[in-house]
Parts: C-alpha cells; structure tokens; sequence
C-alpha cells in the first residue's frame, strides 16, 4: 500500500511539472523545435554524447571500490551494466521498482551477498551526492551576486544540511544514537534487526579511508565531466553562458531531480528552464532542457535494448524487487 501511494505520488508530481512546462512555454513550442532544426551545431551534440557516455563509465569506476569493500568482487563490465539497468529502471519500466533497488538486487544474485550488496548501492549513491552538493554549495560561495536567488540558496544549503547530517549519522554511533526514539516506527523486531545490520555495514565504512576517499574523488570527476556534457550542449544552441555557472546550475537541476518523480520527469525539465532562462531566451532554454532529455532517454532506451539482450525482466524478479520496493518507500 506504501509502494502504491509513492508511485502514485511521483506520477502525480511528474505529471503536474510537464503540465506547467507546456503551460509556461505555450506558445515558444514550435520555435523551440525549430531552433532544434535549423540552429543546433550537431558537433556539439555529438560531443556531448561521446561526454556522458565517459562519465557513466567514472560512476562505474567508483562503483566497482565501493563494492570491493565489502568484498564484492565485480568487474568494470558489471558494474557498467549494473548503471545502465539502474537507468532503464527509473525511465522506462512502468513499475515500482527504482534504478537503486534494481542495481542492488541483481549485485546481489551476482555476488549472493544482500546486505552488502544494498548497503553498497546505497553508499555509491551517497558518494555522489556528496559531489553534487558539495559543488554547489561551493559554487554558491564563491559565486558573483547574479547567481543567488532565494530559490537556489535554499534548495542547495538545504541540501548540504541533510548531507551533514547524514555523514555524521552514519559515522557517528553516539550521534545516531540521539535518533534511536525513532525505533518506535519501525514495526516488528525483525525489522529493526535488519536496518541495525545495513546501519553497521555503512559505518564500518568509515575503516576504510582509502577507497571511500577515492570513491568522493571519483565522484568529483565524474560530475566535472556531466557538467562539461552540458556545457557543450548549450554551445550546441550557441548560448554564451560562461563554462564555471554551469558548476552550480547543474548540480542545482540534479538536486531538484530528486524530488519525488518518475526518474526525475517533470521536474528536472522544469528546474531546467527556470534556471536557465536567466541566460538564454525561453524558447533556447527549452530547446536545451529538450537536448538534455534527449540525451537522457536516448541512453536510457539503449540501456533497455542492452538488457533486453542480456536477458531482459523476469516476472519473478520484478516481483521480488517490487516487494523490496514497497518495503523500502
């Protein structure tokens, strides 16, 4: 019933953000698509693409150590094609199943390791987000007054609070021990036993300085490279946005996305064109956001073709990941 109501809200959330895109840019949506046909640089583009594609191979990288800590023993293939399932999975697979909760249970019929396995995903995806924040967080610092709106300044401090919070939680017994009176709404001993075992495999992370540094330093690489992809995007449409704005609107967009959503439609179109309509004309901004979706769904779909012929969805296991789901949200 959980699962329902959260799918039933990211539907509903995604829905109204596509709504309000169409509605803002009534009118500019055919000058948007011939600004795709007549004034793109496809060289760009193309760059772009040969771009994202590197970093999903750094993210790959940086998933293979985290997993090597726990004694998961996978190569860059499998963890190259574990990212790709992840992405079929938040953009195309009508279930309740999210690209996380799929990357953690086939890791977990590879190495036959549960726990590990999700607490693993679950630290990779962390890992990254320290990138993203931290980016624009520092971004924000050190960033001329033009770049601040209240908009941006609370989505990203708000973000970096909960990032604090959760890397002191997590590496800090006596700190997540002030939260130990929120038990009383976890149901039933077993349960609480299992989040006690996934607490523990996280925070014996903190034993292994030299991978998980890595792994934030991997994650810093591979978010500089998505935000070349789209800089070279926007010089594609010959916007003139100068290459280091790129470093705090990005990871701002990235945040947004991860508001609940069908692997982040809707909003990340929308947070897209607001914020970048700052800098270009409404109808460029929306031919941008309609690049960067292309980009997206455009490897998103590969990824679905690549798992489709390496085995495609079973009904049992997409049973079993949406029990994990509902359990999980």
């Amino acid at each position: 019933m959980i699962g329902s109501r959260g799918r039933t809200t990211r539907i509903v959330i995604s829905a109204l953000a596509i709504f309000f895109v169409f509605y803002v840019m009534r009118g500019k949506i055919f000058e948007s698509l011939s600004i795709l046909r007549y004034e793109t640089n496809w060289t760009w583009i193309v760059a772009a693409f040969f771009s994202y594609l590197a970093g999903l191979s750094i993210i790959a990288v940086r998933m293979r150590l985290v997993f090597r800590v726990q004694n998961i023993r996978m190569g860059f293939r499998e963890c190259y094609y574990l990212g790709f399932v992840g992405m079929f999975y938040n953009l195309f697979l009508p279930s309740a199943v999210g690209g996380d909760i799929a990357r953690a249970y086939y890791a977990y019929k590879y190495s036959g390791k549960k726990v590990e396995s999700a607490t693993s995903i679950l630290l990779d995806r962390l890992m990254g987000f320290v990138a993203i924040i931290c980016i624009a967080f520092l971004g924000l610092l050190i960033s001329s007054k033009d770049m601040h709106t209240s908009y941006i300044d609370y989505c990203v401090y708000g973000a970096f609070a909960i990032l604090v919070f959760c890397l002191a939680f997590f590496a800090s017994r006596r700190f997540a021990g002030l939260f130990k009176w929120l038990e009383v709404f976890v149901p039933g001993r077993k349960w609480k036993d299992r989040l006690a075992e996934v607490y523990d495999a996280i925070y014996n992370y903190r034993h292994h300085h030299g991978p998980v540094l890595g792994a934030i330093g991997i994650s810093f690489v591979s978010q500089a490279v998505f935000v070349a992809t789209y800089y070279w995007i926007a010089l594609g449409l010959g916007a003139s946005i100068p290459f280091w704005k790129f470093f705090i609107l990005i990871p701002v967009v990235t945040i947004v996305s991860m508001a609940p959503s069908i692997g982040g439609l809707g909003v990340r179109e929308a947070s897209t064109l607001y914020l970048f309509s700052r800098y270009m004309a409404p109808e460029r901004a929306l031919a941008f956001t309609l690049l960067i979706d292309l980009l997206i769904y455009g490897f998103s779909l590969g990824a679905g073709i690549v798992y489709a012929f390496r085995g495609g969805l079973k009904p049992k296991e997409l049973r079993d990941m949406e029990m994990m789901q509902t359990k999980v949200g």
